[in-house]
């Protein structure tokens, strides 16, 4: 939890990466942790997931950001990237730049859905950087500058709130007051209608370890 104005982020902070880049193009994710393939999908084999590195954070500066994205898909930028299951009970992936909440905190398992039982919204989790399958293992943005996914076009300064009661994915889009639905502030580009734009993250993070 924050302490003197800091927060502890894990003890866990060189999780597995499983491919080149943390954006990669067409990327579904892991299917179990830290491995490309599950026993499942190999016949005659038993694979051994990485049990360790669930919920996982990865800090990167800026300069490592770029080698990690994919210039197929876009910029990443430095910041904290924490390695999450997607609840097996999707019902689509993830597209990039959307918005994701905490199904199970505790074992790290999000959700496309803004809003939990009884019609509470979900605590937002960070941003998804890949279109991530149901079930599967992959990394999500919880803190730096993120590339998010807006509804419609703003400008550079304004807050970024997003509307968890919308159909998934929830919508995300450019304000001029800052309310419980904000996740920061639209820089360096303007936001443009339908397209990932750089949101400087301020969601509450650091509280599970």
């Amino acid at each position: 939890m924050p302490v003197g104005g800091m927060a502890f982020y894990g003890q866990n902070q060189h999780p597995r990466i499983t491919t080149n880049f943390l954006n990669q193009l067409h990327r579904h994710g892991d299917p179990a942790p830290g491995v490309p393939v599950s026993t499942a999908q190999v016949s005659g084999s038993i694979v051994q997931p990485y049990g360790g590195f669930e919920g996982g954070k990865l800090t990167i500066t800026n300069p490592w950001a770029d080698s990690f994205a994919d210039p197929a898909v876009g910029p990443l930028f430095g910041g904290i990237y924490m390695y999450v299951q997607l609840n097996p009970l999707e019902t689509a992936p993830l597209a990039r730049g959307q918005i994701v909440f905490w199904l199970d905190e505790l074992n790290y398992v999000i959700t496309a859905v803004g809003l939990g039982t009884g019609g509470v919204p979900n605590k937002i989790a960070g941003v998804a950087l890949n279109q991530t399958s149901p079930g599967f293992w992959d990394f999500i943005q919880i803190a730096g500058i993120a590339s998010v996914l807006f509804t419609t076009a703003g400008a550079i300064g304004n807050p970024a709130t997003v509307t968890p009661t919308a159909t998934p994915p929830a919508t995300v889009a450019p304000g001029t007051t800052v309310d419980q639905n904000f996740i920061g502030i639209a820089v360096l580009t303007p936001p443009a209608a339908s397209a990932v734009s750089p949101v400087q993250l301020n969601l509450q993070v650091g509280l599970n370890f």
